[in-house]
Parts: structure tokens; C-alpha cells; sequence
């Protein structure tokens, strides 16, 4: 991190302070073993923020089924953990949103911040993990790092914003270029300096890499991280590429399926919009969440496969992000928005949908044995074998994972399929790799792929839910034509929904 940048941070006199109350409940809630009474007494000395505790904890938000008259009832009803939270919450939220921002959009950054903070509380409680209170704050304050900059660094920063467009995804990016720093980090500074709990420092620190996030808090931020994309899809003006991303990772770090994400992104306005009122912050028009998704359903279901029949193997008029640097072929990111297409488009009656998973039989062996490079010239040969073999069919290649490449083949019965992977996965095992010099590999290595096939007329689709279940049944097939030994497939094909 840049040092100058931390010392302008670290000597700012225009940076808020932890409130005594706050500091308090900290201190407090250190012990294991605080009194209820002790905590309750703390937070009432302060009425104002007694009054917002308690109001919030009767809101709608909460749906408690009897009033709450007094903060040890709240504490009682709720647990100390949660009380402890929200008394933070508002308190550093009083703090910050009453600091000048000097020409900082407040309503912006608070929309941000309430969306991420109520989908992550969500998110939390669909997924029965616990912590909904910390996954709430820890969203409130995940950009208090953009805050303290701009409080720092004034036009410099609103200059790097600015050059964003809007796009929250670019703005870690031009830090790092402009002031070798992220906002992520100086976050993570602010909350040390405020002696907040792990639980709230960890997803400031890694709301924008939560993969990356120590395994003990690897949950919270990681639903701070998925709350911070349905972010994206409520203000981003294309919301496509985030809702794609938000099923995704909804359904990889969750298991939720489409409905239930749905029903989150859904209820996330309503209720920011009430937690916006009883913290005090603006957070603009409300959004309409429903019109917002539809819009986005509608796209993802008229979204063509590329501009110049991408499926023609050749990945025309793709660039950037759709291509994946190391083959050349269509990005994973990419192919599965095409997925997404593919299966609503065949839910729909429009033709069947197949999908195969190709995976490299000892690539790891191979990695282990001769290095990298011997293992990405495999990688990239079998990428070549694969688009040759696939060209003209109608099929989109991409590279998938660690050796494993999918290929979308819409409008595909399961014959045709069966046969075009059949074909495919002879042309891998037909002649040598040949390696490149310089490598400790022998100058030709022999290589076969374990592949998996899932194939569905439009009436069987039902079957599966989403494209994400589809997905995940062909993953499954590649395990087993894996467990039947080297070279091997194994295709899925159920007959019907009832199947």
C-alpha cells in the first residue's frame, strides 16, 4: 500500500470518530460474560439512540411478533449479538453521515451501502448461517474506505470515481493505478482504528474479493460480497451481467436456487427504503426491484448467442472479458450468460438443450511431473481440438475450470450431442500433444478427457429448475465417466419432468 496515501488517511482531522456510546459497547461486549443490564444501561444513556434501536427492532424488517418496550427486552428477543450490532450501526452511521462530505454524493454512497447491508441480512437468513446483524453492518460500512478518501483526498478521488461511469466494479481498479491503494484496505484501516469486531473488520476488508476472506469469516463476507452484486443489479443501468453473476454465486457459496434469490433481490429496496428513514440517510427514489428483474428476465431470455453465430466455434466479435486469456476461447463468464439464454429459450419449447463437460485425464499428474508450461500446452492443444471439432455445429467452447471445458450446444437432441462429444473426445486421444522445448516433458505426451454429457427436450427441462441445476447434473456426469476410468462418458438424459 502506498504509505503516503495511509499517512494523509491516518493524520485527516476531517474523519469521523467512534462515538463514546459505540466505543462503550465495544469495550463491553469484549467480556463474554457482559450483564445484560450493563449493556442496556450503556445504550439507553444514550436516548436517541435507544429510541432508534427500538424503533427498528419493531419495524416490518423484523416481523417481531410482540412489541419491544425497553433494550433489555430487545437484547432478550433478539440476543446480545444483534442489539450490540444495530447499537454500532447507528451510531457510526450518525457519525459519518454527519460529517460534511465536501462535494460527496451522500445519497449514493448510503443506497450502496443500505442495499448491500439488507441483502446481506437476507442472504444470511435464508441461508441459516447466523450472524444476520453482523452481515448488516458489515454491508452498511463495506465502503467506508471510499468515504475516508474522499474526506482525504478530496477532487483527487471524486476525479477516479468519476472515471468509473458509475461502474462500482472499476473503482478498486483505478485506485490501485491511480493511489496504490483500495478502498477496501483503508476501510479495513478505519474499522482497526474504531476497535470494531473481526466479524464487521473482515467483510470491509474483503467485501470486494471475498473468496480471499480467512476461513473462521468466510460467510459473513461472503454475504456481504453476494450482497454487495445484488447491489449491482438493482443500480447498475445493464443489469444482466450482475443478475448472471448474483444466481451464480447465490447458488455455489449458498445453494439457493433461482426462486429464492428472486425473492431476495425482490425485497431488497422495500426494506432499505425503511431502514433509510430510521437511520436518518437519503437513499433517493425508491427503486422498483420487480420491473428491474423483469426487464432483466426478458433480456436474459431474448439474448441471442454471439452477434456472428458465436456458435459456429469461431468466437467472432468477442473481445476482453468474453475471451479467456490462456485458449482464446469463450470466457466462462460469457458462456454462461449464453446458458442462461439457451435454457429459458428451450424451457420455452423452442428445441432441446445439451450441454458437455470435457476434463484432461491427469493433467494435475502431468502439472506435478513436468511444471506449468507442459501443463498449459496441454491445455491450450485440447482447446484447439476441441473449438476444431465443435466448429460448425452450432456449439460455444469455453474454458471452465482447471482443466475442464464446457460446451453449450442449444438446439441439440440428445443423439446429435452424444455423437458431436463422441467425436470430439476420439479427435483428443487421435494423435500426441507435441511440447514445447525447454520443458522437462518428453516431446509428445498422449491425452484423453473423461467426458459428461446432459441432454433435454424442452418437455424434461422441467426436471431441473434452473440452469444452474442443468449445470450441475453434467458436473456430476463428468465425476462418474471419471470414476469409470480414463477416456470414458457418461450422458444424463431424462425423458420427462417425471423421469
Amino acid at each position: 500500500m502506498n504509505p503516503e496515501v495511509l499517512q494523509q488517511v491516518l493524520s485527516c482531522q476531517k474523519l469521523p470518530t467512534i462515538p463514546a456510546v459505540a466505543a462503550r459497547v465495544i469495550e463491553l461486549t469484549k467480556d463474554n460474560n457482559v450483564s445484560i443490564r450493563a449493556l442496556a444501561e450503556t445504550i439507553t444513556n444514550d436516548q436517541g439512540l435507544a429510541a432508534k434501536v427500538l424503533r427498528t427492532v419493531n419495524s416490518s424488517f423484523y416481523g417481531m411478533r410482540q412489541k419491544c418496550s425497553s433494550i433489555n427486552q430487545a437484547i432478550v428477543m433478539l440476543g446480545l449479538s444483534a442489539v450490540k450490532t444495530l447499537a454500532l450501526g447507528f451510531s457510526l452511521v450518525s457519525a459519518i453521515s454527519e460529517v460534511d462530505g465536501d462535494g460527496f454524493d451522500q445519497t449514493d454512497y448510503w443506497r450502496r451501502s443500505l442495499f448491500t447491508g439488507v441483502a446481506a441480512r437476507l442472504i444470511a437468513k435464508e441461508a441459516k448461517m447466523g450472524f444476520e446483524e453482523e452481515c448488516f453492518l458489515g454491508g452498511l460500512l463495506q465502503d467506508v474506505g471510499v468515504f475516508a478518501l474522499n474526506q482525504t483526498l478530496g477532487k483527487q478521488y471524486r476525479d477516479i470515481m468519476a472515471r468509473t461511469g458509475g461502474n462500482h466494479r472499476m473503482l478498486a481498479k483505478l485506485e490501485l493505478q491511480e493511489l496504490e491503494v483500495q478502498h477496501s484496505d483503508i476501510g479495513a484501516l478505519m474499522a482497526n482504528r474504531w476497535k470494531l469486531p473481526e466479524e464487521l473488520t473482515m467483510p470491509v476488508k474483503y467485501h470486494e474479493r471475498p473468496t480471499a476472506a480467512p476461513l473462521g469469516h468466510h460467510r459473513i463476507v461472503r454475504a456481504v460480497g453476494l450482497g454487495n452484486i445484488a447491489s449491482d443489479v438493482l443500480t447498475d443501468p445493464d443489469p444482466v451481467s450482475a443478475l448472471t453473476r448474483f444466481y451464480r454465486l447465490a447458488e455455489q457459496w449458498f445453494t439457493f436456487n433461482p426462486a429464492q434469490s428472486d425473492d431476495i433481490l425482490k425485497r431488497i429496496t422495500g426494506a432499505a427504503k425503511e431502514m433509510g428513514t430510521l437511520l436518518h440517510v437519503q437513499t433517493g427514489p425508491r427503486i422498483d426491484s420487480d420491473a428491474i428483474l423483469r426487464e432483466a428476465g426478458k433480456r436474459l431470455m431474448s439474448m441471442s448467442l454471439p452477434s456472428t453465430d458465436p456458435m459456429d466455434g469461431e468466437d467472432e466479435g468477442l473481445a476482453g472479458d468474453d475471451l479467456d486469456d490462456l485458449t482464446g476461447l469463450t470466457s466462462r463468464r460469457k458462456f454462461e450468460q449464453v446458458m442462461i439464454a439457451a435454457f429459458e429459450l428451450a424451457l420455452a419449447g423452442m428445441g432441446p438443450l445439451s450441454m458437455a463437460i470435457f476434463e484432461i485425464d491427469g493433467l494435475d499428474a502431468i502439472k506435478t511431473s513436468y511444471g506449468e508450461d507442459a501443463s498449459d500446452t496441454v491445455v491450450i492443444n485440447v482447446a484447439k481440438r476441441l473449438r476444431d471439432s465443435f466448429r460448425g455445429t452450432g456449439a460455444l467452447v469455453c474454458n471452465y475450470e482447471g482443466g475442464q471445458f464446457a460446451v453449450a450446444l442449444p438446439k441439440t437432441d440428445k443423439t446429435t450431442a452424444v455423437l458431436a462429444a463422441d467425436h470430439a473426445r476420439e479427435s483428443i486421444q487421435g494423435e500426441p500433444v507435441e511440447m514445447i522445448a525447454g520443458t522437462n516433458a518428453p516431446s509428445e505426451i498422449m491425452v484423453t478427457t473423461s467426458v459428461g454429457v446432459t441432454t433435454a427436450a424442452s418437455e424434461a427441462l422441467a426436471k431441473f429448475e434452473s440452469v444452474a441445476g442443468f449445470t450441475r447434473v453434467t458436473e456430476q456426469a463428468v465425476r462418474a465417466a471419471k470414476k469409470a476410468g480414463p477416456n470414458s462418458m457418461r450422458v444424463y438424459a431424462p425423458t420427462s419432468a417425471a423421469a
